[in-house]
């Protein structure tokens, strides 16, 4: 069969229409992803990536789902361990953790550790008999501790969850988000004792007392595991969690540069899934936003006007930072970011301070105390509170308005003292003087 010249010419002509639509299809899509990456897809029931900064939710898939947080349950359970006790503390072991379901590291009724020890089985093997051993020390009992668990998660902000157990072995009213998890690992980074102990990839127990024999656990985090193929050199701190019901469970903080990202899975099929994913989360974080210090804790803020002798400068009381997204910080300042710093982008920013309308001439403060709220604002648009601080004391009367002596530089006392001191010398010295001329005067010419 002969195809004539005609439609030979008109088939290559839609043949060349129909790859130049892909081509200049393929481009515009590629000068999209080129402009701004997208978060990658996790196979998890929840997910979110904080800032750890500002808190700000900078992704999020399920984010407030309730979800079972099988072990990084523990996370919480060694901050408050850490808040309410000693390091070197002695636990005995009583009749329930030896007990206790799922992994542990086989404690002993009578066995004695510090709590440092014990954290180390905690975070590091993720042994369940050890989280109870911790629980009934803190708290008496796992009950009473899982109330002080709750009443810690309420104070960081957490009000999805519900924590009955230290460990998160399951049980059905035993939940948590993803947001929620990640608020509580914002605030565990911060303790260094938590961190130190999280990173170490191995740690052998002294020899039991009850049946002399040694124990070693190892870590599980493979984020920050040198020899593995998961390892990620930003990473922090993590823990992680497995149970049937509530599969696999991951919460970790890494920082680059000053940026801190937190981030939370919860009902993940696999640990190869949350391990990689958490390492393409966290680069889309780090690569995708900034996180930028407006202001230091200390920086002198603004000043209030108290009376007509004194006015007084407004300090911060925390550092202050706010997070916006690559591509919003080009488009304001209409250039690429590898050409600019960081202070030239807060000064185009502008920020400003709007102190809340408070009267504090009638009132009485110490140094340090907070005596006010300013909104922060970039062009108009409030992006968060400040505390204000006073540099000063100050007693407050109806009679008169004082700053106390002690808020008064030592270095001012002694000049005011040595002056004080200077003219009454000079006083009697010239008195003295006066008396001699007058007395010789009385002498010789009288």
């Amino acid at each position: 069969m002969k195809i004539s010249t005609k439609n030979s010419i008109q088939f290559k002509i839609k043949n060349f229409i129909l790859i130049l639509t892909m081509i200049l299809t393929t481009s515009i899509f590629t000068i999209e992803a080129k402009g701004e990456t997208l978060p990658p897809n996790i196979n998890a029931e929840g997910v979110v990536l904080l800032d750890g900064n500002t808190g700000k939710v900078l992704y999020g898939k399920n984010e407030d789902q309730s979800l079972a947080p099988a072990s990084t349950t523990k996370i919480l359970t060694a901050l408050i361990v850490l808040e309410k006790t000693n390091l070197n503390d002695i636990v005995t072991v009583g009749k329930n953790p030896p007990n206790a379901e799922g992994t542990s590291i086989g404690l002993k009724e009578g066995d004695q550790y510090t709590i440092e020890e014990i954290l180390h089985g905690l975070l590091l093997e993720s042994a369940n008999d050890c989280a109870e051993a911790l629980a009934e020390y803190v708290g008496g009992s796992i009950e009473n501790f899982a109330k002080i668990m709750n009443d810690k998660a309420r104070s960081l902000g957490a009000i999805n969850c519900n924590f009955v157990n230290p460990s998160g072995l399951y049980e059905d009213d035993h939940k948590t988000t993803a947001h929620d998890l990640a608020l509580i690992m914002r605030e565990v980074y911060k303790n260094p004792d938590f961190i130190r102990i999280s990173r170490e990839p191995i740690f052998k127990f002294p020899p039991s007392k009850v049946d002399g024999l040694e124990k070693w656990v190892n870590n599980k985090n493979m984020l920050i595991r040198t020899s593995n193929s998961y390892y990620y050199p930003c990473a922090i701190c993590g823990k992680t969690g497995y149970t049937t019901n509530s599969q696999h469970t991951y919460t970790a903080v890494a920082e680059r540069n000053g940026q801190i990202l937190v981030l939370s899975i919860l009902k993940c099929p696999d640990k190869d899934t949350y391990f990689k994913g958490s390492k393409d989360l966290f680069e889309y974080g780090f690569n995708n936003f900034k996180s930028l210090k407006l202001y230091s804790k200390g920086d002198e803020i603004s000043t209030y006007k108290i009376n007509k002798n004194l006015e007084m400068p407004l300090i911060a009381s925390q550092d202050f930072y706010y997070t916006i997204k690559n591509e919003d910080l080009k488009k304001f300042l209409n250039k690429d970011l590898k050409d600019v710093s960081n202070e030239e982008i807060i000064s185009t920013l502008n920020p400003k301070v709007e102190l809340e309308n408070v009267n504090l001439k009638n009132k009485s403060f110490n140094r340090g105390d907070k005596i006010l709220n300013g909104s922060v604002k970039i062009n108009d648009e409030v992006i968060g509170t400040l505390s204000l601080t006073a540099p000063i004391d100050r007693e407050y009367s109806k009679l008169e308005t004082s700053y106390s002596f002690s808020s008064i530089p030592l270095i001012v006392i002694i000049i005011a003292v040595i002056a004080v001191i200077s003219i009454l010398i000079l006083i009697i010295s010239k008195y003295s003087s006066h008396k001699k001329i007058k007395k010789f005067n009385n002498r010789f010419f009288n």
